[in-house]
């Protein structure tokens, strides 16, 4: 009938249907991420690891933590590099070598028999090296029996011959974990040197005294 009207359904404009939507869901799927978080291991990855000026296996604190200590003369001189606690590499960091400080063997001497300290150079693949480095340690346990493990301390060097101490991973009897030491053996030695760092025995008197 002309001029009759008629009442239409009063439907949401689809802009204010959509919001209203959003709305709703949004708090949803927010509580669904809070609670799926929640439930996820934790992964905490150590602080980064200051970069030194350059590797030192004759630094005192390396010294230390190889078991040794150094002669008064070496003690007294100024150190090379910065033995910084060690801490995660650097992302920025690229490392292109690899310093070994171990403490294995005697060296002799006139002035008698010292401990020394080896320092041996590396490069190859890091990559390896790197994954192993990025292992978690194991929880410790009580029943280990005495690891005849040598001491270590790993430098990573980079181009410039600027240096950081990685953590090592370690097993349950706190050893180093064996992938770490599978990737530096799979390295080329390039260089090796000792040092003579603890007397250990002086020199005995001239026969016939």
């Amino acid at each position: 009938m002309a001029g009759a009207q008629h009442d239409r359904p009063a439907y949401p404009e689809p802009g204010r249907w959509w919001a209203r939507g959003a709305r709703l869901v949004a708090p949803a799927l927010l509580l669904a991420a809070v609670a799926g978080c929640a439930g996820a291991p934790t992964v905490t990855r150590q602080p980064e690891a200051r970069v030194a000026v350059q590797a030192d296996c004759l630094d005192p604190q390396v010294v230390r933590e190889l078991g040794l200590v150094l002669d008064d003369a070496m003690a007294s001189a100024p150190a090379t590099g910065t033995a910084a606690t060690p801490g995660a590499v650097p992302e920025d960091f690229a490392p292109a070598s690899v310093l070994v400080c171990s403490a294995s063997g005697t060296l002799k001497s006139a002035s008698g028999t010292w401990a020394a300290v080896t320092e041996s150079r590396r490069e190859g693949d890091l990559a390896p090296l790197l994954a192993a480095l990025e292992r978690p340690s194991q929880e410790p346990s009580g029943a280990c029996e005495t690891s005849g493990a040598v001491p270590t301390v790993l430098w990573l060097v980079d181009a410039l011959g600027r240096a950081v101490r990685p953590v090592w991973p370690t097993d349950a009897c706190g050893a180093p974990v064996a992938d770490v030491l599978s990737a530096l053996d799979a390295l080329d030695e390039t260089d090796t040197t000792a040092f003579p760092v603890e007397r250990v025995a002086p020199t005995g008197p001239p026969s016939g005294r």
